[in-house]
């Protein structure tokens, strides 16, 4: 097995969970993690895109080695109007307020496309940094008419 960091099971756990959710309650919503798949010609709309965009850490105590760690969770919401981007934007928002299952995934021996996963606490939100509407001006594509972006600062709790 090969094992991912605690950084990568942040991202990848609030993935898991905006997917499964979003799944059954926004059908043909399509969640991704990178911008190259949000552009590609044949990804249609909406599209919800989380990636981790970075990690704050500062010492729990003075002389201490263990670091408390925020990660911080960007999600862009690519909707096909603006009542859409509305909705979807608080959905998530909702959704997120109350943390999610941490999972610690790895890759199965032999498979690098199939990913276990073994439940390993909470992600919590300790704050919501941003929640707007992202206006890209008058040249913009297709996909930026009806943007969004909430983005947050997670901290990973034991079980």
């Amino acid at each position: 097995m090969s094992y991912f960091t605690e950084t990568r099971n942040v991202e990848l756990s609030c993935l898991f969970y905006l997917e499964t959710n979003l799944n059954s309650d926004w059908s043909g919503t399509t969640i991704l993690k990178t911008f190259s798949q949000v552009y590609h010609k044949d990804t249609a709309l909406p599209i919800v895109c989380v990636r981790l965009a970075d990690t704050a850490s500062t010492r729990l105590e003075v002389g201490a080695d263990t670091l408390d760690n925020r990660y911080l969770l960007i999600i862009d919401l690519f909707a096909r109007s603006e009542s859409q981007r509305l909705d979807m934007a608080d959905y998530i928002k909702n959704k997120l307020k109350s943390g999610w299952v941490h999972y610690d995934h790895a890759h199965s021996s032999g498979s690098s496309e199939v990913l276990t996963r073994d439940a390993n606490g909470r992600d919590m939100v300790t704050e919501f940094v941003t929640d707007s509407r992202i206006d890209v001006g008058e040249t913009m594509e297709a996909k930026d008419q009806h943007r969004h972006n909430i983005s947050i600062r997670v901290r990973h709790t034991d079980a």
